[in-house]
Formats: C-alpha cells, structure tokens, sequence
C-alpha cells in the first residue's frame, strides 16, 4: 500500500471515529496525510505554527462542540507538554494526537527523540499505543478517540513509518 492510500486510511479513520477538527504543523512525514486535510469538505483542517498552539484551538473547538485531533511529531509532541499539562490534563479535554513516531526502532534519524517519546507519555499520564500494522489503522483510531472522549484525557497513536 503506497502512502496516499495510507493517509486515505487514517483520514477516513478519523472520519469514522467523528473526528470533525484536525489541527497541524508542517512535517515532511506527513505530508500525505495534511494534503489530505487541506482538500477534505468534511473535516476542519487547521494548520497552525506550532503545537502547543494546537492544543489551544483543539481545546477552543473541543469546548464548542467539535471531537478534535492534533498532528504532529514526536518532536512538537515535546514542544506541546506545556499545553497538554496546563489545559488538556487539567480541564480534560479529549484530543487525539497523532504523532508521528521519529526515532522508533528501524528509524535512523532522530534517535534520541525516539527514546523519550513513550517515557514521556507515560510521565504526563497519556495513554498511547504504537500503531504498526496498516490493517489496524482505522480500528486503534476508533479505540484512542474512544478512550479520549471516555477519559476525558489526550490518547496518543504514536505512526510509525509503517502505517504511514
């Protein structure tokens, strides 16, 4: 499966978990995907110039009615934990995060990022899981933006290049 039809997976994926806002910065790794945002009538792209921004027009969209997803990597995932801490944890605020997992085993670049990155959630309380398997895609999408909106609490899908 080449990477458009990939990122058609996850965009359809959000659609059917009622995913209705996505906001995002600009990354290489996903660019497939945020070209698709920026064409779809039925989700609301909201590119913005760094994550912790993000995580205030999810929060914003979140409290007017919208189920919200940010994107990025891992990288701005660091950027973000101010945010995620002061406004998303603290008033619970369900966002599902797509990070795109830079660093992970069979990524050369970014290998540092790649060891913090579980750590990391795991320190701010942030469920996550790893997708791997292309198949799975649109099923752990539902899974995480169903355990966002149960725990009123950010769910991470850490994507592997596999996935994307």
């Amino acid at each position: 499966m080449s990477s458009p039809e990939r990122s058609r997976q996850i965009l359809a994926g959000l659609k059917e978990a009622g995913i209705n806002l996505v906001t995002s910065v600009p990354d290489i790794n996903l660019l497939d995907l945020i070209n698709l945002l920026y064409e779809d009538k039925d989700v609301t792209h909201m590119p913005v110039g760094r994550e912790e921004e993000g995580i205030g027009v999810c929060t914003g969209a979140y409290l007017g009615g919208r189920r919200v997803a940010m994107l990025m990597q891992n990288g701005g995932l660091m950027n973000s934990c101010n945010g995620l801490t002061t406004t998303a944890l603290q008033f619970g605020i369900p966002i599902l995060l797509l990070v795109y997992y830079a660093g992970d085993m069979g990524d050369n670049a970014f290998h540092m990022l790649g060891l913090v990155t579980e750590p990391v959630l795991d320190g701010l309380g942030i469920k996550y899981t790893v997708l791997r398997e292309p198949a799975k895609v649109k099923e752990q999408i539902a899974a995480a933006a169903t355990a966002a909106e149960a725990s009123k609490r950010p769910v991470a899908l850490l994507l592997t290049r596999a996935v994307l």
